[in-house]
């Protein structure tokens, strides 16, 4: 439809807190092709937004699909995880990012894929391990509360950074050997993201940041089929 949306959405958001309008369209992770498919077909959508995108499991979406999606009139965005990543990227070709994982790519703090990488289950998407991002996140949010040490928090999150993301857990971040005073902190930041799951979950956050903008924007400008 003239004026529509579609959202590549997957692990980043639970299925319950996915907001329903009828100009966004959600489809599954990103992957390479599937952008020329969709530019493919008649009525182009007025924007895409990517979030979720596969990294390993199938080809990345490529810079090269983002400029021509741009160059066909679509407008771009993307925010949370792939969608962060390629916005930081694609900035220059006018593809549009939102939230804190973006602006972080797009500084220059935050430069690995794998800071927003994460397994999940392929059937309902639901996450399996915790991608750094969001350990980053809920460090920024435990060290003012009191419940990890400032002093050890580049510990914990150096310690995070090891493990590869597909053993990237709270579990195994817990059970790492070495200086017992790290994984103490890693105990009590998972307790604390434990105990505040909502607010931990940066990527999350990000995504719905995206979809109330997409939301507005949807509402701004009406369906001409309306």
């Amino acid at each position: 439809m003239t004026g529509s949306t579609v959202v590549f959405l997957g692990p980043s958001l639970a299925p319950r807190l996915v907001p329903r309008h009828p100009a966004l369209r959600y489809l599954p992770p990103v992957r390479r092709g599937d952008l020329p498919a969709l530019l493919g077909r008649s009525p182009l959508p007025a924007r895409i937004a990517v979030i979720d995108g596969e990294f390993g499991q199938s080809l990345s979406v490529s810079v090269t699909e983002l400029r021509d999606a741009l160059r066909g009139g679509v407008e771009v965005w993307g925010a949370s995880s792939m969608g962060a990543l390629r916005a930081a990227e694609c900035s220059v070709l006018g593809m549009r990012g939102v939230g804190w994982i973006f602006d972080q790519y797009a500084g220059g703090v935050l430069e690995a894929d794998d800071e927003v990488a994460l397994l999940f289950d392929p059937d309902g998407f639901r996450p399996l391990t915790v991608p750094l991002v969001n350990v980053r996140w809920a460090l920024r949010l435990a060290v003012p509360a009191g419940a990890v040490p400032a002093s050890v928090a580049p510990d914990v999150l150096a310690a995070a950074r090891a493990l590869h993301f597909e053993e990237r857990t709270w579990p195994a971040l817990c059970r790492l050997p070495g200086d017992p005073r790290p994984v103490s902190a890693a105990r009590a930041l998972a307790c604390f993201a434990g105990a505040h799951p909502t607010a931990c979950d940066r990527k999350a956050l990000d995504a719905l940041l995206l979809l109330s903008t997409l939301t507005r924007l949807a509402e701004e400008v009406p369906d001409a089929a309306a």
